[in-house]
C-alpha cells in the first residue's frame, strides 16, 4: 500500500485498540514512509514497530541487478520521437537476438518479446504500432477507452446534436444558421463506419456548402441518395472488392437518431465495424482500431437494452450517460510485408506497450529487453496532488500518510526493469516543438549518474591494466586496445543522441523504405515557365490533348482593370482562381441581389407603361420595386450556389435584406432627377458573342446597364453597391497642376484606377454603334445613391436639378484640358493594350510598390510575406 487515508488509519486504530492484531508490512523501498506512519499511529495509541532495513535500496541496485547497465537514448526533438522510439526498439530486439547463445533457439515460432513503459501506453501504441509493423514487430496493449473518445462515439454525439439543433429550426425555436451547412454529416459520410468513402462525402459536402436554401427534408433525401449510390455500386463490385460486403448506412443511423432509437443507429454502426477490412481504419493498425470500435459498440448497445429495460424508461433517457461509459480493449497490430503488402503471419518480435505500475507488477525476467519511453517530469512529476481535497483535508486536520512519489517512481522503476532478462534502455525528447528543454525525470538522473560512477570505475581498473603492461608489444596492445574502446565510446555517445534531419524517417512509418527521394525548387509565383504562359494567360486549348490549337481567351473589363492594378493578384485570383467554401452572405451576393432586382425593375417599368423614373411616376415606380423585390428575393432562394444568391437564414440576416429595400427606393429618387434624357435601353448586356474586340484581343463579359437618348447618345452604368463612389470620379489628365506644372498625362503609363466602364463604352461604340458619353458607376447603397466617373463635359451638372449628373463637376475636356471624352476612350485603350502585350508575355509579377502605379492601383497585398519561393 502505498498510501493510507486518514479513515484508513482510524479503521486499523479502532481495531488494534480494541483487541485486534494489526500488522503493517513495508517492502524495503517504502523506508520514507516509517516515521510518518509510526508517528500517525503513535497518536492513536498504537504500537508500530519497525523492523531494521537496507539503506542502499535505490533504483540503481535494481538496475545493476540486470543483464548490463540501462542504455539512454536521448531525441532532439518531438518530429523524430516516433521513429527513434521505434528504431530503439528494433535494436533491442535485434540486440537481444544476437546475445543468445543458442541462435536457432530465435525461430519466427519464438519472437522476442520486448516490453514499452509508458505514461500513455495506449497513445503511444497508436504512434507506433504502423511503424513497428513495417518492421515485421507485432504489437498489443490493453485500454480503457471511453465511447465519446471512439469513432462511433464521436459521430454518434455528434450526429444527436446536429439533429437536435435541425429539429429546433424547424419548430422555429433555432434559425436555420445554427445547423447549415452541416460539417457533421460530411464528417460523418467521411468516417469508416459510414459505409461510404470520401468521394462520397467530398460531393455532398459540396452539395450542401452551395446552397443555403437546402431544408431537413432536403437532407433527408441527400443522405438516402448517397446511400443507395453507394450500396449499388457495392452491389455490381466484383467479389474481389474489399467493401463488396460492407453495407452502407449513412441514411439509415441519420434516420434512426431523428426517430429516437439509439439502439437501431448503433447496431447499424456495429454491423459496419464487423464487416470493413482492417486496413480501412488504418493501412498497419487498422486491426487495433477495428477491435476497440466493435468492443466498445457491442458495450454501449448492450448497457442501452439493458438499462432501458431494467430502468422502464426510453432508450433515449439512457443516451446521457453514454459519453462516460468505459470498456476494456485488447488492441493488437500484426506485422507487415512491404515486399508481399501482406500481412507477417510470423513477427520477429512481439512488443507490448503498459504502464509503470502494470509493468513493476511482472516477474523478474519475463521479457527479452525493455525500453522505458519518455521518461522526463511530465510523465513522472515528484509533486504532490493538490486540489480543492487536498486543501480541505489539510485544514480539518486529516491527512493522510503518502509514499514520497519519489520513493514510489524507485520501486516502479527498479521492479520494472527487473522484468527484462536482456537489455534496457530509456528515452526521452529533450526539447518540445517550441524548442524549450523538457526536463528528465528524477530517476533518470539518478540511473545515469549510477551508469556514469560504474563507466568511472571500469575506466580506471583499465587505466590501471594498461599500467601494467610489460613489454613494448604490450603497450603497443594497450594503445590500441584504449583507441578501440575510445572509438567504441564515441559511437555509443553519438547513439545516445538523435537529430530531427531526416525528414522522411521522421514522418514514414516505413522510414522511406522504397521511396524515392528528390529535391525540387517551385517557382516564384511572379514566373510562369515559358511552357506555361501559353495556355495559362490570354490563350486556351480548343479542345483535348496538347495537339489542340490555341485560341484567344474571352477577356472581361474586370479581368482587365485587375491586370492593370497588380498583375500578380490578377494571375491569383483569376487562372488559380482560390473560391470560398460556403455560399455566402456578404457583399457580393447583396450586389448581385441589388443587381438583378434594379435589372427586373427597369425591365418592368416599359410592361407598365414608364419609359425610365421620373419624379412624376417615382411613386408609382417605388410600389413595382417593392413587388420587384419579394419577387427576385424568392428567385434567390432557388438559385445556385455558383450564381452566388442572397438567401437570409437568420433573423439578423432577413433584418440586412429588409434594409436594401429603402436603399433601392433612394436610388429610384435620385435616378428620376438625373439623365432626364436618357432611357434605359440594355440591361446586363454581355459581349461574349458580339465577336467585339478590345485592345487587339477578345471582349468578354457583360454590362449592368446602357442608358441611351433619341440622339443616340449612350451613358455605360455600372451599379456598386457600397457607400459613396468618390474614388471612382475621373478628371481630365491633361489638366496640369498649377503649382508643380505636372499632368498625369506626362506618365507615358498612365491609366485611370478603374477602367471597366471605359472599356464598355468604347465596345458599345464598335458594336452597336452608340455615341458613348459618359461611362459611371452608380453607388446603391447608404443613404446618399450617386453616379461618379468619367462623362463629356455637356453632361455635367450646371445648375441642382437641371437633369444631367447631379453633383458632378469635372468632365472631358476639363478646364484647362484637351482630353476629349472619345480621347479618353481611345488613350485607355492604347495603355491596356500595352498591358495586355505584357501579360501575353507571361508578366505576372507583383506591382512595384514604389511605382506611380502602385500609388493609385489601391494593391494592399502583402506580397513579399504571402508569396514565397519554397524549396522542398
Amino acid at each position: 500500500i502505498t498510501s493510507f487515508t486518514h479513515g484508513l488509519l482510524e479503521l486499523l486504530s479502532a481495531v488494534a485498540n480494541n483487541g485486534g492484531e494489526v500488522v503493517v508490512l513495508l517492502a524495503c523501498e517504502q523506508a520514507a514512509m516509517r516515521e510518518e506512519l509510526a508517528a500517525a499511529f503513535d497518536a492513536r495509541g498504537v504500537l508500530f514497530e519497525a523492523a531494521p532495513l537496507r539503506e542502499d535500496a535505490v533504483a540503481s541496485d535494481a538496475a545493476c541487478g540486470t543483464a548490463a547497465q540501462p542504455a539512454f537514448i536521448e531525441v532532439a526533438g518531438p518530429h523524430a520521437r516516433a521513429h527513434a522510439y521505434a528504431d530503439a526498439i528494433d535494436k533491442l530486439a535485434k540486440t537481444h537476438k544476437e546475445s543468445k547463445d543458442d541462435k536457432a533457439a530465435a525461430t519466427p515460432a519464438d519472437p522476442v518479446r520486448v516490453l514499452v513503459v509508458s505514461a500513455r501506453a495506449p497513445q503511444l501504441f497508436g504512434e507506433l504500432a504502423s511503424r513497428l509493423a513495417a518492421r515485421h514487430i507485432a504489437a498489443e496493449t490493453v485500454e480503457f477507452t471511453a465511447f465519446s473518445q471512439s469513432i462511433a462515439g464521436r459521430q454518434f454525439t455528434a450526429l444527436a446534436n446536429l439533429i437536435e439543433r435541425m429539429k429546433a429550426a424547424d419548430e422555429g425555436a433555432a434559425s436555420k444558421t445554427e445547423w447549415w451547412p452541416a460539417p457533421e454529416l460530411t464528417d460523418w459520410i467521411y468516417s469508416p463506419l459510414s459505409g461510404a468513402d470520401a468521394v462520397n462525402a467530398r460531393t455532398f459536402d459540396k452539395n450542401m456548402r452551395l446552397s443555403r436554401s437546402k431544408t431537413t427534408a432536403g437532407v433527408k433525401s441527400l443522405l438516402q441518395s448517397v446511400q443507395g449510390q453507394v450500396r449499388g455500386a457495392r452491389k455490381a463490385a466484383s467479389d474481389e472488392n474489399w467493401f463488396k460486403n460492407v453495407p452502407c448506412v449513412v441514411s439509415d443511423v441519420f434516420q434512426a437518431l431523428w426517430r429516437d432509437k439509439p439502439v437501431t443507429a448503433l447496431k447499424a454502426m456495429l454491423a459496419v465495424a464487423e464487416a470493413l477490412p482492417d486496413r480501412s481504419l488504418g493501412s498497419l493498425d487498422g486491426q487495433a482500431r477495428r477491435q476497440a470500435e466493435v468492443a466498445l459498440l457491442r458495450h454501449v448497445i448492450g448497457i442501452l437494452m439493458n438499462g432501458a429495460r431494467a430502468l422502464d424508461v426510453s432508450q433515449a433517457a439512457i443516451v446521457p450517460v453514454l459519453d462516460g461509459i468505459r470498456t476494456k480493449v485488447d488492441k493488437r497490430s500484426t506485422a507487415y510485408d512491404y515486399e508481399t503488402y501482406e500481412v507477417d503471419r510470423a513477427p520477429r518480435a512481439q512488443v507490448r506497450f503498459a504502464s509503470l505500475a502494470d509493468a513493476a507488477a511482472l516477474r523478474p525476467g519475463s521479457y527479452d529487453a525493455v525500453l522505458f519511453a519518455d521518461v522526463d517530469l511530465d510523465s513522472y512529476p515528484l509533486s504532490h496532488e493538490e486540489g480543492p481535497l487536498a486543501t480541505l483535508t489539510a485544514s480539518l486536520g486529516r491527512e493522510g500518510v503518502t509514499l514520497e512519489p519519489a520513493a514510489l517512481l524507485r520501486v516502479r522503476f527498479g521492479r520494472a526493469m527487473q522484468a527484462s532478462r536482456g537489455p534496457v534502455a530509456l528515452a526521452r525528447v529533450t526539447h518540445d516543438r517550441q524548442a524549450r528543454e523538457c526536463y528528465p525525470a528524477a530517476v533518470w538522473t539518478e540511473l545515469r549518474a549510477h551508469a556514469e560512477a560504474a563507466d568511472a570505475d571500469k575506466a580506471a581498473d583499465d587505466a590501471r591494466a594498461a599500467d601494467d603492461a610489460r613489454a613494448a608489444d604490450d603497450a603497443k596492445a594497450a594503445d590500441d586496445a584504449k583507441a578501440t574502446g575510445d572509438a567504441k565510446a564515441a559511437d555509443a555517445d553519438k547513439a545516445k543522441c538523435v537529430g530531427e534531419g531526416d525528414i522522411v524517417r521522421d514522418f514514414d512509418p516505413a522510414a522511406g523504405e522504397g521511396l524515392k527521394r528528390e529535391r525540387v525548387t517551385c517557382e516564384a509565383p511572379q514566373h510562369l515557365s515559358a511552357e506555361a504562359v501559353p495556355y495559362l494567360v490570354l490563350r486556351r486549348r480548343d479542345g483535348e490533348g496538347e495537339g489542340a490549337p490555341l485560341v484567344p481567351r474571352l477577356t472581361s473589363a474586370s479581368q482587365i482593370e485587375a491586370y492593370s492594378t497588380c498583375p500578380l493578384c490578377w494571375f491569383v485570383s483569376y487562372r488559380v482562381k482560390p473560391q470560398s467554401i460556403d455560399a455566402g452572405f456578404g457583399n457580393m451576393e447583396k450586389g448581385n441581389f441589388v443587381h438583378d432586382v434594379l435589372e427586373h425593375l427597369h425591365a418592368r417599368l416599359p410592361q407598365e407603361g414608364m419609359e425610365r423614373v421620373t419624379p412624376m411616376n417615382l411613386p408609382r415606380a417605388q410600389g413595382l420595386l417593392r413587388e420587384v423585390f419579394a419577387e427576385t428575393l424568392a428567385e434567390h432562394a432557388g438559385k445556385r450556389g455558383t450564381e452566388g444568391p442572397l438567401v437570409p437564414l437568420s433573423p439578423v440576416e432577413e433584418r440586412q435584406v429588409a434594409e436594401i429595400l429603402p436603399q433601392l427606393e433612394g436610388v429610384l429618387a435620385y435616378e428620376s432627377e438625373a439623365l432626364t434624357p436618357f432611357a434605359p435601353r440594355y440591361l446586363e448586356f454581355a459581349f461574349n458573342e458580339l465577336q467585339v474586340e478590345y485592345a487587339g484581343w477578345p471582349l468578354g463579359g457583360r454590362i449592368d446597364r446602357v442608358d441611351v437618348d433619341a440622339e443616340n447618345r449612350a451613358v455605360v452604368i455600372d451599379y456598386k453597391h457600397r457607400t459613396g463612389v468618390e474614388e471612382f470620379k475621373l478628371a481630365d489628365p491633361t489638366v496640369r497642376d498649377e503649382e508643380s506644372g505636372e499632368a498625369a498625362i506626362d506618365d507615358p503609363r498612365w491609366l485611370p484606377p478603374h477602367t471597366q466602364t471605359l472599356i464598355y463604352a468604347q465596345a458599345m461604340r464598335r458594336a452597336l454603334d452608340l455615341d458613348a458619353r459618359a461611362a459611371l458607376y452608380f453607388s446603391t447603397k447608404g443613404g446618399k445613391p450617386a453616379l461618379r466617373g468619367a462623362a463629356s463635359a455637356e453632361l455635367l451638372e450646371e445648375e441642382r436639378g437641371d437633369g444631367r449628373i447631379p453633383g458632378l463637376k469635372k468632365g472631358f475636356p476639363g478646364e484647362g484640358g484637351s482630353m476629349d471624352f472619345d480621347a479618353l476612350l481611345d488613350r485607355v485603350e492604347a495603355g491596356i493594350a500595352e498591358r495586355l502585350h505584357e501579360l501575353e508575355a507571361g508578366d505576372v509579377a507583383a506591382v512595384d510598390p514604389t511605382s506611380a502605379q502602385a500609388a493609385h492601383a489601391r494593391c494592399s497585398y502583402n506580397h513579399e510575406g504571402t508569396f514565397v519561393r519554397r524549396d522542398v
